[in-house]
């Protein structure tokens, strides 16, 4: 069996291509795999090209060279990563089964980029810099063609990897007619090796969460939610990990990271965020969208409560008191409110508890073997619906 993957992920700053590689490794000794990842150009006068002419040139360029990597290796199966990007127009233009994996979904997503008294033009104009500001109208630019182009693939392609109730429902709507598989995802192998540690509960009380720059990843939720904590005296150290810039976030909400508990470490190996991940007392999972987060799964794995916003696909990863505790969406009085109770020593046991209950369910969820067992029934099932009587 011919398989190809397009893919979206590269070789980056945040240590490889994540999740993805993790499948490549147990999928690859079964099939005659090929991963292209065809990426578009990304200078700075190629920026500047697309933001006064469009996108629509540059996705006739990728999809030529997609259709230039089928016609080399001639695949029995086509598996897209994602419907962000440009992969999924060459769906009516190839002979095999197309399958897309669901990641997010662009036009929800866009939707909530902007939290409540956000907006795009604050945003562009507090950049620090003209060429800061000239790149964030382009994720303005690039996210509007992005859905459109989407809700196009979304049309196309008829089969669908999914994994919670939302990406399925989202995915229907969008095409009445799809046909939806289930499709779990490997977790990067640091999480496999690591063990929650022993005892949870050494020196400060210590909050993680992992996030990326957007707005809709919850920044200023967090700052809001550790200003209100500081203030009744509470104690504790929340690490904040990923390539986050706090300056528009401190402005918006009137509070410094200082000032509310807020450790800026970066972008980290999985190595070094399974170990915090493993030892903190508490998860936080921001996020005004997401669906199927894998830094919440990671915590969930390394038996870390966790505590995350009912947005998405959120609720089919943690449910509420017995794998996590959910809060509503953009609220720092309940976000306060439910981490609170982790400083009740009364409370501490029950919570650690549902951490334990969350990494057992993660190791079922994101079980390898499982995972690509499922994975080769769809493909089995694809190709015997195209092969001839």
């Amino acid at each position: 069996m011919r398989v190809l993957w397009f893919t979206n992920a590269f070789a980056t700053k945040y240590y490889g291509y994540g999740w993805v590689s993790s499948l490549e490794e147990k999928v690859s000794p079964l099939v005659t795999l090929k991963v292209a990842n065809v990426k578009p150009e990304d200078s700075r006068k190629s920026r500047i090209k697309k933001l006064f002419f469009g996108f629509g040139a540059e996705d006739r360029y990728l999809c030529k060279k997609y259709l230039e990597v089928v016609e080399e290796f001639k695949p029995d199966i086509i598996q897209i990563f994602g419907s962000e990007h440009a992969f999924g127009l060459i769906a009516d233009k190839v002979d095999c089964p197309v399958i897309l994996h669901v990641q997010g979904i662009m036009g929800p997503y866009f939707k909530a980029y902007m939290p409540k008294g956000m907006s795009w033009g604050s945003y562009i104009l507090s950049a620090g810099s003209f060429g800061e500001a000239v790149g964030r109208l382009y994720t303005l630019r690039r996210w509007r063609h992005a859905v459109r182009r989407e809700k196009k693939i979304l049309g196309l392609v008829q089969n669908y990897l999914c994994r919670t109730s939302w990406d399925k429902a989202e995915t229907l709507k969008a095409h009445p007619g799809a046909k939806i598989f289930e499709g779990g995802e490997v977790l990067r192998r640091e999480f496999y090796a690591a063990s929650p540690a022993v005892e949870r509960h050494g020196g400060k009380f210590t909050i993680v969460t992992t996030i990326s720059e957007p707005p809709y990843k919850g920044m200023d939720l967090v700052l809001r939610a550790g200003k209100l904590l500081k203030d009744k005296g509470l104690e504790f150290c929340w690490k904040v990990y990923g390539d986050v810039s706090p300056s528009y976030f401190e402005k918006r909400t009137g509070t410094s990271c200082d000032e509310a508990g807020i450790t800026l470490c970066g972008v980290a190996p999985a190595s070094v965020l399974a170990g915090e991940l493993a030892a903190c007392d508490v998860y936080v999972h921001p996020s005004y969208i997401d669906n199927s987060p894998n830094s919440a799964c990671e915590a969930q794995m390394m038996g870390a409560p966790v505590v995350a916003a009912a947005v998405g696909g959120v609720p089919s990863l943690v449910e509420e008191g017995r794998t996590g505790l959910l809060f509503p969406s953009g609220d720092a009085t309940a976000l306060a409110a439910v981490l609170e109770r982790f400083f009740d020593s009364a409370l501490r046991a029950p919570l650690e508890i549902t951490g334990k209950a969350a990494r057992a369910v993660a190791q079922k969820r994101h079980d390898p073997e499982r995972i690509v067992a499922e994975l080769m029934s769809v493909y089995k099932e694809l190709l015997s619906t195209t092969l001839p009587a």
